[in-house]
Order: structure tokens, then sequence, then C-alpha cells
């Protein structure tokens, strides 16, 4: 009976534990993939398409280019951060401009990205559209 009792008590640990992975910072984390998106929009406010984007960190003045891998968005929504470039930022947020341009049209917007919960990104502040001219 003890057994059967202490078996009990270690299932749900262990599901939680087979759930989330891997461990960050001796956090438990989803395998979830954060990604940041924002919307392209012109002067007359139709969506974009083909915009590269480039992301500079303005405290290590760290540049580099977002790959559009992610294709599953509406029309003229680009991502701007994403997890894979966690370890480019504090958990407590850093300044990021993010500048995006299709060779014809272009904009520049500051954003703020963290890592708050210690796993995944998260935009802390910044626009939901931007305008490119």
């Amino acid at each position: 009976m003890l057994l059967r009792q202490r078996l009990f008590a270690v299932l749900p640990v262990a599901g939680v534990l087979a759930a989330c992975s891997p461990f960050s910072n001796g956090k438990v984390c989803t395998e979830m993939f954060a990604l940041i998106p924002v919307v392209v929009v012109n002067a007359q406010g139709a969506p974009l398409t083909g915009i590269a984007i480039t992301d500079s960190v303005l405290r290590t003045h760290e540049r580099f280019a977002v790959p559009q891998s992610f294709n599953g968005w509406s029309p003229g929504t680009f991502h701007v951060f994403d997890d894979s470039f966690i370890g480019k930022i504090r958990e407590s947020g850093d300044a990021v401009r993010v500048t995006g341009t299709n060779g014809t049209l272009g904009f520049a917007a500051d954003f703020v990205f963290g890592v708050p919960d210690g796993c995944h990104v998260a935009k802390l502040s910044g626009p939901d559209t931007v305008v490119a001219r």
C-alpha cells in the first residue's frame, strides 16, 4: 500500500517533467517556440510581402537577420524576434530596433523584448503594426 501511494505521488511530477523541457536556468520550460509578430503595411494600409527583417540590440549594437521561415501568418505579418535569439537579450528586457525592407519600402521601429518567464521571449513594448514608406 505504501509503495502505491508513493507511485501516485511521483506520477504527477513525472508527467510535468515529461511534458516540459528543457530546463532553463533551473526552470522547467515548455517546448513551445515563441515568435513575436508584427504587421507591415504601406501608407494606404495594404499588407506588404517580401520584407527582410533585421534586428539590432541597442545595448550591445549586435545586428542579426531574422529568417522568415514560418509561413502560417496572414498577409503582411512577419516575425521580428523569436526564441532562437533568447541569448542576445537580458531576461529583464532589452531595447531592439527592428528594420525591414522589401527593396522599395522600409520601416524602423523600436521594441523591448525580454524573457520574463526565463524560458520564452516576449514583447514588453512596441507596435503591433508598422507602416513602411
